[in-house]
């Protein structure tokens, strides 16, 4: 792995987008190009969609125009997801979801073009009407199948109503050969905090989202990577209906409270309007620009629910009013996320964990790179991250060439909270023993550690603030042996496939990298299965972490035995900082940031920049590189890296054709559950909410 995240701004090396430009400049008669960044003229601020929102509804809703009236109001939307590429039929499967008061679907209008030869094909849409909102607004998911060519091609979608925040939105498709440039993130909002923090760090104008997109106009990115808290409902528990659980100091009584109508229709508002401020063009535009232009992959995390569900005592999930909670945030995560309904997240591309409310997603980002995303949230509890038989069901799907195929060379693992990170001992025995004490005698006898503890209570249960963030990672003792057996799979997964391993993380507003390796392999990297990088980024809207936690962290940071010969480490990434300065923290950094990646078809690796903010609440990003080096390994990996991959490719195209794994695995589970009442069975799996239906 090589890092040049210590060169300084100076020297020119700002991160993704600015030496594929270089390279592109030199090699222009082969590719296409795409622009300079530095001539971009376009600013974010200058669009004033949000300041123009109510003087555009207004046209939109004129009393007199019968066909505005009848197209509705668009609250949410559109917003894109990508599911999946069928290699079968060269074929890209994806969604677009409108939010809308009409009562029939809106039209939308699809064109599908080759830049390089102007050719243009018209592609039909299939509609469908997910869920109503109080009788009011309509969930219409469109399903989206465009055929890949051995070109990039651009999607661009628009709507006859002309009530979108602009008239057309533009999409960017890889050719059928090619891997996908992506874009990772996690922890898109704030916490609640002041607002005058809020606007410190630029809550109105989206710097980092400012950022991705001046960066998407020089190199696009083909899909955006969600890695948990794509927003924040934390101030849920300030609002108005929550007020009697909130007055209850009684603990017993507190988790026994009944659920008044006021307080459940309370929770369906809130998690609906929620979902609508937060990835709507009236109050996010910048954010719904990029959810509009660039297809998302998505997965939960805590605040997605509530800060650090799952991580809660029992009897605390199985409260009625953690029950009503969670059914809400399930149904519009699902919806707004998604683009699909609990009872039908196996039809649009998911896979079904142990209890409906928990569906995986693997896939891929083009020919050479495989894509898990572990849901870590839809079953898990205090001692368990995911059940037994999801890992089951992963590994059956990971080793199934249907859906990895054969060209596949790297997997990337999404797991929300990192896997690789500096362990949390100390602040764990500190945790469990602040029940006992005063929080003050605390502080005074750890200092700067106190002060990260002293008088920060949770809101829900009263337990010290950052237990259950601590209960939350994969190194807490609750879960260690779960970490260590799934990770030791995938290290046998790596080794018979010769596929190399990398995880993704968020989760703890800060960024830095981490690795698995084998001590007799530190100089052959390229030859160790073991070898497997843990890339963290969090957060792109919310403020870091207190320097005094990084700090501990850091010092607490060391070689640590995995198994056998395998130990893990953090990377000294960040020798220098965004602005140039020397830092002493080398191994995480606390600056708002996101990672901009790509497949290196040349030598095999993936490069992975971690764009870090230059100044808070300021556009501008600083890169630090961490690049992956490919898996040569045993037979496979020789004939993977020997073979003709469009060769392969076609005689993957040209086969006959099959039912797609994914679908054999639904209709044949779709059966059992229906027949043995699985799905009906929640109320002993999680704790007894009810399904929302809908209306």
């Amino acid at each position: 792995m090589n890092n040049y995240g210590n060169q300084s701004p100076q020297q020119g090396y700002q991160g993704y987008g600015q030496q594929q430009q270089q390279q592109q400049q030199q090699h222009q008669q082969q590719q296409h190009h795409y622009g300079h960044f530095g001539g971009l003229t376009e600013s974010f601020g200058q669009l004033h969609v949000g300041d123009n929102w109510n003087q555009l509804q207004s046209h939109l809703h004129r009393p007199n125009d019968e066909s505005h009236h009848s197209a509705g109001e668009v609250i949410c939307g559109p917003l894109l997801r990508y599911i999946d590429i069928n290699y079968n039929t060269r074929e890209w499967r994806g969604s677009i979801l409108v939010v809308s008061s009409s009562l029939f679907p809106p039209p939308i209008e699809v064109q599908l073009t080759e830049p390089s030869t102007q050719r243009s094909t018209t592609i039909q849409t299939h509609v469908e009407k997910l869920d109503t909102f109080r009788h009011k607004y309509r969930f219409w998911r469109y399903d989206i199948r465009l055929p890949l060519t051995d070109k990039p091609q651009i999607m661009r979608y628009s709507t006859p109503h002309q009530n979108w925040a602009q008239p057309s939105f533009e999409v960017h498709l890889p050719a059928y050969f090619e891997t996908m440039r992506f874009m990772f993130y996690s922890c898109n909002g704030f916490s609640d905090i002041p607002q005058e923090v809020k606007d410190k760090f630029g809550e109105k104008d989206a710097p980092l989202w400012q950022d991705v997109l001046d960066r998407h106009e020089v190199m696009p990115f083909h899909v955006l990577l969600g890695g948990g808290d794509q927003l924040y409902q934390d101030r849920l528990i300030k609002e108005e209906f929550m007020k009697p659980w909130v007055a209850e100091k009684d603990p017993v009584k507190r988790l026994a409270l009944r659920m008044s109508s006021e307080m459940r229709d309370g929770f369906e508002d809130f998690y609906f309007s929620n979902y609508c401020k937060n990835f709507g063009f009236k109050e996010n535009p910048v954010v719904a620009k990029a959810f509009a232009t660039i297809p998302s992959i998505n997965m939960w995390d805590d605040h997605d629910i509530i800060d650090g569900y799952g991580s809660y005592p029992t009897e605390m999930q199985r409260a009625e009013c953690f029950q009503v909670l969670f059914e809400n945030a399930s149904r519009f995560y699902y919806l707004f996320q998604h683009h699909t309904t609990i009872e039908r997240a196996t039809e649009h591309g998911m896979i079904r964990g142990s209890v409906p409310t928990c569906n995986h997603i693997i896939t891929t980002l083009g020919p050479d790179i495989g894509f898990l995303s572990v849901d870590c949230r839809g079953e898990r509890t205090k001692m368990e991250v995911c059940q037994p038989s999801s890992y089951e069901t992963i590994f059956q799907y990971l080793n199934s060439t249907a859906v990895i195929p054969s060209t596949t060379k790297h997997l990337f693992v999404l797991t929300g909270v990192p896997l690789i990170y500096p362990r949390l001992t100390l602040f764990e025995n500190l945790m469990d023993g602040a029940a006992g004490f005063n929080l003050a005698t605390i502080a005074g006898k750890t200092g700067a550690l106190g002060d990260i503890i002293s008088g920060q209570l949770n809101v829900w249960n009263g337990d010290p603030e950052l237990l259950d963030d601590m209960n939350d990672h994969w190194t807490a003792g609750n879960h260690e042996q779960e970490r260590k057996a799934f990770i030791e799979r995938l290290q046998m997964y790596a080794r018979e496939r010769s596929i190399r391993v990398s995880f993704l993380g968020g989760d703890v507003h800060c960024c830095g990298a981490g690795k698995l390796y084998s001590k007799d392999m530190k100089e052959k990297e390229e030859g160790d299965p073991y070898f497997m990088v843990q890339i963290i980024s969090s957060a792109i809207v919310n403020v870091p972490p207190p320097q005094a936690l990084l700090t501990v962290l850091n010092q607490n940071s060391s070689f640590i035995t995995f198994n056998g010969n395998t130990e893990e480490r953090m990377y000294n990434l960040f020798k220098k900082s965004p602005n140039g300065n020397n830092r002493q923290n080398k191994k995480l950094m606390g600056m708002r940031n996101y990672c901009a990646g790509y497949y290196d078809e040349q030598t095999g690796k993936v490069n992975f920049w971690i764009q870090a903010e230059k100044e808070v609440g300021a556009k501008g990003t600083m890169g630090y590189l961490v690049d992956v080096p490919k898996l040569v390994f045993g037979q496979a990996g020789y004939h993977l890296f020997h073979q003709n991959k469009k060769q392969l490719l076609n005689d993957i195209y040209q086969s006959p054709r099959q039912q797609p794994f994914f679908d054999q695995y639904f209709h044949r589970n779709q059966g059992e559950d229906e027949g043995n009442g699985r799905f009906h069975r929640l109320q002993s799996k999680i704790g007894g909410f009810i399904m929302p239906q809908p209306n």
